[in-house]
């Protein structure tokens, strides 16, 4: 077994040893089972949100001849993106060797992190990916490294190529107005955002993207902020069907990201840990307080 490949128990899910030892990715990998479930939840969710896509609509995909995905996590994204594109070279990124089933040969895995530059000769070739997809990796990515992160993508592009980034804000907010600082969901953020600033990430970076874009001189910016229900109180079916199909995943997730940091930053103990997500799960469960989590 190689090194990257050792994991670590934490509370009972797994993580990738060697981040945590070098302060590198704090949420458990998908080998852990609950985590891969959650992935695999969490990109069925977000096809949906996109039409039963892997783009945004706005991308004209075409025929691309070389994709590249930083941070593959469990494999959904770069595995249907190469059965989709057959006579595309796909390359998948990530800090943890995770192996996925029924491999397309046309996708190739590698380990890297993304807090290291893209620059490899044998990996990133200049002016070569038609599309480079980049989601959900503000846990993984120092702060000061994302304007060298969305440089060098710029820089793997070839002419008239695309990014498409997608970063959650982790703040549960209400459409109704009915939460308070006192909701669990609020407590959890108050205390997620305090583990990360000392942690040296930033769970805000969405707000940031779209500057970090023009600075880094891309074209044809455009930015979306997308609000995924939580439950079913939308009058909208197609919005009250994803709703109720995130209410679990969206828990999940920010047990899966409060995890390391709660219990290993901030002090607490795995029992306290549980208490709060106990409730954090039982206001995701209360339609009427209108919930969404912003995309």
């Amino acid at each position: 077994m190689s090194e990257d490949a050792e994991t670590a128990i934490v509370h009972g899910r797994v993580f990738q040893r060697t981040s945590l030892d070098e302060g590198v990715y704090f949420a458990p990998v998908a080998f852990d089972d609950r985590e891969e479930s959650r992935l695999t939840a969490q990109h069925d969710i977000v096809s949906r949100l996109f039409g039963d896509g892997l783009f945004c609509p706005r991308i004209p995909v075409g025929e691309p001849e070389a994709i590249l995905e930083c941070g593959y996590g469990g494999g959904d994204w770069a595995v249907q993106c190469a059965d989709e594109f057959e006579d595309c070279e796909v390359t998948a990124l990530d800090i943890f060797p995770m192996q996925v089933s029924d491999e397309p040969e046309n996708l190739d895995l590698v380990v890297h992190n993304l807090n290291d530059p893209l620059r490899d000769p044998e990996i990133f070739k200049a002016n070569h990916f038609d599309l480079i997809h980049s989601r959900f990796v503000f846990p993984g990515i120092k702060i000061r490294r994302w304007d060298t992160y969305i440089r060098d993508m710029r820089l793997l592009l070839r002419p008239g190529g695309w990014v498409q980034i997608m970063e959650y804000l982790p703040i549960i907010q209400s459409h109704n107005g009915r939460l308070t600082d006192q909701h669990a969901v609020r407590k959890w953020w108050q205390e997620y955002q305090s583990a990360m600033a000392g942690m040296d990430r930033d769970p805000r970076i969405g707000r940031r993207l779209k500057q970090l874009l023009l600075d880094n001189r891309y074209r044809d910016v455009d930015v979306d902020i997308v609000q995924l229900h939580i439950g079913d109180w939308s009058k909208n079916e197609a919005q009250a069907s994803i709703g109720r199909d995130s209410v679990a995943m969206i828990g999940d997730l920010l047990e899966s990201l409060g995890l390391w940091p709660f219990t290993s930053k901030l002090g607490w103990t795995a029992a306290r840990f549980e208490e709060l997500m106990q409730d954090v799960r039982a206001e995701l469960q209360d339609v009427g307080l209108n919930l969404y989590i912003e995309l």
